[in-house]
């Protein structure tokens, strides 16, 4: 028999290992199918924040693989996971080449925190009674048997803030009764001005919140005992998140809802006042990097004073130059274990 020619050789040679490339994928197939090779489970292990630095925060999300099969399933598995805070999403990735290998492993990724989203996540989280869902999802694709498998998990958890109530408790402490002495208002004590106030009751509630601003409303009952009328006094203030200035405002910058700036208050009347304080949301980029690198503590800080003018004369309600200043912790546990809420410091 005559010797085969080279190319006779090589076609021959294909088809063998394309018959044994085919016999290897039907036995793949056939183990896949009555349950020798298994499908890889996957889920979330744990998120945490990573670095804080220029602004840039680090997402951490562990992923744990099972891989039931004696063998790695190689470096061709894929893993997408993305954050969303109260629908908003924060942060999301996609890592390719990820090595299956045999048994339980984990695989932990990075991602950046999308700063620019801090501002709606703040809306909705005030808008719908500072309550907001963390929400972390992750899916491997792997490639395993004749085809591709998925396999998803999620994490969620409920994150719960009564700032509102903070700055309610802070503000509230402005109530009481407050004299000026005829010194303080530049007359003779034989005139017999010396104005008194009394601040009945104060509240404090979020009015309208946009991505760019949020609105505090500080309602005031303000009682004149005088025989005189008595201009509605001015309010002056500021809160600090953790060093970060969100809200800073003089008298002159706060509307008065629904009133003249000149309107008074007659002799033996009280009068309800509404203050609309605006908050400078532009800044809370700046304050939620600082409260993931304080292990998502944030020390609040509210100053405020109220002033009557009387005979060109300004007295501070409370006296002094600063007024009321109290504090408090604001303490929340997306990816830190600990117990969320408010707990209130001191007022001074």
């Amino acid at each position: 028999m005559p010797p085969l020619g080279p190319e006779v050789e090589r076609r021959q040679l294909g088809r063998a290992v394309a018959g044994a490339v085919v016999g290897l994928v039907v036995v793949v197939a056939l183990l896949f199918l009555l349950g020798v090779i298994g499908v890889p489970d996957a889920g979330i292990e744990d998120n945490a924040w990573g670095e804080v630095e220029d602004g840039r925060i680090e997402i951490l999300t562990t992923v744990w693989i099972d891989n039931p099969n004696p063998f790695s399933v190689g470096d061709d598995s894929d893993v997408e996971y993305d954050v969303e805070l109260a629908g908003v999403p924060i942060t999301e990735g996609n890592v390719g080449g990820v090595d299956v290998p045999s048994g339980r492993s984990t695989e932990t990724f990075s991602a950046e925190f999308d700063s620019r989203q801090i501002a709606p996540w703040w809306r909705r989280h005030v808008a719908n009674d500072e309550v907001s869902t963390a929400v972390v999802k992750a899916t491997i694709h792997t490639s395993v048997g004749p085809g591709s498998v998925s396999r998803s998990d999620s994490y969620e958890h409920e994150i719960e803030t009564d700032i509102e109530g903070a700055l309610d408790r802070s503000f509230s402490q402005f109530e009481g009764t407050y004299s000026a002495s005829a010194d303080d208002v530049g007359g003779p004590d034989w005139l017999g001005i010396e104005p008194t106030v009394e601040v009945e009751d104060v509240t404090t509630n979020w009015g309208t919140v946009t991505e760019d601003s949020t609105e505090m409303v500080v309602t005031v009952r303000i009682h004149n005992p005088n025989i005189y009328p008595i201009p509605v006094p001015g309010f002056t203030g500021s809160v600090e998140f953790n060093g970060v200035p969100v809200a800073d405002w003089d008298a002159g910058e706060v509307e008065l809802r629904d009133l003249a700036d000149d309107a008074l208050i007659g002799g033996g009347e009280s009068q309800e006042r509404a203050f609309l304080i605006a908050m400078d949301n532009r800044n809370l980029a700046e304050w939620f990097g600082t409260h993931v690198d304080n292990g998502e503590e944030t020390r609040v800080v509210v100053t405020g004073q109220f002033a009557l003018t009387v005979r060109d004369v300004t007295v501070g309600i409370p006296p002094g130059d600063a007024g009321v200043t109290c504090e408090f912790d604001l303490t929340t546990a997306i990816f830190v274990d600990q117990e969320e809420g408010v707990s209130f410091d001191e007022c001074r």
